[in-house]
């Protein structure tokens, strides 16, 4: 399957968004919603950084078999919001997670994601995860560490797109900032990123157009 390449906006906010129309360009090549109405559906808002539920959910209500594989719990979440998200991956992450969060308006979402009771599968994905689901003809979404996977210190959480895999590693096209299509991932560089600052914090999308 061709998946054509489409690179994060020069405010290098829109990583998730274009990760996702990536996706959908892949299946729907008739898909013509441009960055900013796409980016409304995914939930984007300036200076915050987006999270997959508002896409999943119209994935699933518009044709696709979506999969959300993670061990984070939406139900403890909602419940406790911002005390949770630093219980789950530490003060540091945590915190960043919540400075980049409308936390009312994601609580919301997040009601909206649980009522798809068919889209989470609450554990920690894994590589044959990947392989199984990309094996299948789906396409994967994946949270990083930015700065892990390109060398630097600290957090800077970020959204790629899997397509392809062999023995070595995953090929990704990486929204940037920088933009990197195509780029090929060793696997030890990809599950350090995928996994940091834990194994918890892995989440992986599969979908794949009914």
């Amino acid at each position: 399957m061709r998946v054509s390449f489409i690179g994060n906006t020069p405010d290098d906010q829109h990583c998730l968004p274009v990760s996702f129309m990536m996706i959908i360009k892949a299946f729907d090549p008739s898909f013509t919603m441009s960055v900013d109405e796409w980016s409304e559906i995914a939930g984007f808002e300036e200076g915050k950084g987006t999270w997959a539920n508002g896409s999943l959910v119209w994935l699933k209500n518009n044709g696709y078999d979506v999969k959300h594989i993670a061990p984070f719990d939406y139900e403890r979440f909602v419940e406790k919001q911002g005390d949770y998200l630093i219980e789950y991956v530490g003060p540091v992450v945590g915190q960043w997670q919540i400075d980049h969060t409308n936390m009312d308006v994601e609580v919301e979402r997040v009601k909206k994601l649980l009522a798809e009771s068919t889209i989470i599968e609450k554990r920690i994905p894994t590589q044959d995860d990947i392989r199984h689901y990309l094996d299948s003809g789906y396409l994967l979404r994946a949270h990083v560490n930015s700065n892990k996977l390109n060398g630097k210190e600290n957090y800077v959480g970020h959204a790629v797109v899997l397509f392809n895999y062999d023995e070595g590693g995953v090929y990704i096209h990486d929204p940037g900032l920088p933009p990197l299509e195509n780029r090929y991932l060793a696997w030890d560089l990809f599950e350090s990123a995928w996994a940091d600052p834990n194994e918890d914090n892995k989440e992986l999308d599969a979908v794949k157009k009914l």
